[in-house]
C-alpha cells in the first residue's frame, strides 16, 4: 500500500511540474537599473540603464524568449536623445513589429528622430529671418 501511495505522489508531482508556468521574458536587471537611473541620475547609470536593455533583448534572443514589451521603445528614446537618429527609428520598428498596439505611438516617435535631423533655422539657413529684418520687402 505505501509503494501506491509513493507511486501517485511521484505521477502527480510529474504531472503539476509539467503544469508549470513557463516563463515569457526575460527582464534581467531591469527594475534594479531603472531604479538607479532616476533615484541617483548620472552618466553611470544611464549608461548601466542602457546596457541592462541591451542584454535583456540579447539574452531574450539566446533563450528564444520574447522580448518584453517597451524594451526597445525605451532603448530607442534613450538612443533619440543621444541623437543616435538611426539607432532610434530601427529601435521603435522593432517595438511596433512585435508590439502592434504600440504603432501609434512608435510612428510619433519615429516621426520626431526623422524631423529632428533636418536643420534648424537657426543653424545657417540663408534664407532665414532675422528678427531685426522684415520677412518681405515693403513696396
Amino acid at each position: 500500500m505505501n509503494h501506491l501511495k509513493f507511486g501517485c505522489i511521484v505521477l502527480l508531482a510529474i504531472f503539476l511540474s509539467g503544469c508549470a508556468a513557463q516563463r515569457m521574458y526575460n527582464w534581467g536587471d531591469y527594475s534594479n537599473t531603472l531604479y538607479q537611473s532616476k533615484k541617483h541620475p548620472s552618466d553611470k547609470s544611464d549608461l548601466s540603464h542602457l546596457q541592462e536593455l541591451e542584454k535583456i533583448i540579447e539574452e531574450s534572443m539566446k533563450d528564444n524568449l520574447r522580448i518584453p514589451p517597451g524594451v526597445y521603445a525605451e532603448l530607442g528614446y534613450i538612443y533619440f536623445r543621444q541623437n543616435k537618429r538611426d539607432l532610434a527609428i530601427n529601435n521603435f520598428k522593432m517595438e511596433k513589429e512585435l508590439y502592434p498596439e504600440s504603432t501609434l505611438l512608435m510612428d510619433r516617435l519615429e516621426k520626431a528622430a526623422k524631423l529632428d535631423d533636418k536643420p534648424k533655422p537657426s543653424e545657417g539657413n540663408a534664407q532665414d529671418a532675422s528678427p531685426d529684418k522684415p520677412d518681405k520687402q515693403e513696396k
